[in-house]
């Protein structure tokens, strides 16, 4: 499947993954970045995309340059993710102003197909495992953003004719994740002999490596579904069974403090998925198993680390 994709926050955490994923299936890969935006994550791939700087926010500009690289598809990932803040800051309604101004854009394209990256956060509260017809709930304003956004884009699409989809993902983790989220955190402390201090580890979240995350966002790309997709294992996993198996891997389960912090109140006891539509009609399943995600992930951290450690004993 060849085609002109265009993706937004293709630099960040989960969207370099999905850049990767795209150039490999032989798509024709056009990143939108910020200006100013770093882009080490994809830079290995620089001779086989078209990066081009853009803010969402400034429509007429913005407009111009999407009109002249002309994107058959979008994938949209670009939002506020700051850890700690994303789930009620201001910026998440900036991200619908720009989500608005991408489908204004996309209009001057020859583009009829869109992803629209959401959220488990949309789901109403639940105590088991919800698939893609539970209610709808928002309790935070990044996720209200986020499911208003996907409203926005259906209605666009059905107009047009266009076929529009939502993948939902749930809890990621894997290389290139922000260092101050719950696998960094635990891998980066008990490498360094740290104790390191958790809630008490009862939530239950639908772990699903990066580069997964990826494929699966391919795999809906790449067919003609709708609608809303659960990107997520279906495994609901104990937060305190990961922070422990990094531990046992490490060899340092001494170091964790279960329960030594107390929990959010954003903080539900369960966010896990049924991922009936990836997997039934769509036929996808993870490459990795917690585990081996989890060595992975501690490896690339220990290099990350270990050159970081080299390059500052080489600067002093």
């Amino acid at each position: 499947m060849t085609m002109r994709v265009l993706i937004t926050g293709g630099a960040g955490f989960i969207g370099s993954h999905v850049v990767q994923r795209f150039v490999r299936a032989g798509c024709e890969v056009i990143v939108l970045v910020r200006p100013g935006t770093t882009v080490t994550p994809i830079a290995d791939l620089a001779d086989r995309l078209t990066i081009v700087e853009g803010d969402l926010r400034r429509g007429e500009t913005f407009r111009k340059s999407i009109a002249a690289v002309d994107p058959e598809m979008c994938v949209h990932l670009a939002w506020y993710t700051v850890p700690e803040r994303y789930l009620h800051a201001l910026e998440n309604l900036d991200a619908v102003e720009g989500s608005a101004n991408l489908l204004r854009s996309l209009l001057e394209t020859s583009c009829r197909r869109i992803l629209m990256v959401g959220s488990c956060a949309e789901y109403a509260p639940h105590t088991g495992c919800v698939d893609e017809n539970s209610s709808i709930s928002p309790r935070t304003l990044y996720a209200a953003c986020k499911h208003a956004v996907w409203l926005m884009a259906e209605q666009f699409a059905r107009r047009r004719a266009w076929s529009a989809a939502t993948p939902r993902i749930f809890q990621v983790y894997g290389p290139g994740e922000r260092s101050e989220r719950l696998v960094p955190t635990v891998i980066a402390d008990l490498l360094a002999g740290r104790r390191c201090s958790l809630t008490s580890g009862d939530q239950r979240r639908d772990f699903l490596h990066v580069e997964d995350v990826a494929d699966a966002i391919w795999a809906v790309a790449a067919s003609d579904i709708e609608g809303a997709v659960n990107i997520a294992s279906g495994v609901p996993t104990p937060v305190g069974d990961v922070a422990r198996e990094i531990a046992r891997q490490l060899a340092r389960p001494d170091l964790l403090s279960l329960g030594a912090l107390p929990a959010s109140a954003d903080n539900p006891p369960w966010l896990c998925a049924t991922p009936g539509r990836l997997h039934n009609a769509l036929g996808w399943r993870p490459r990795f198993e917690l585990a081996s995600g989890l060595e992975q992930t501690i490896e690339w951290w220990r290099r990350r680390i270990g050159d970081a450690d080299h390059m500052s004993a080489v600067s002093k």
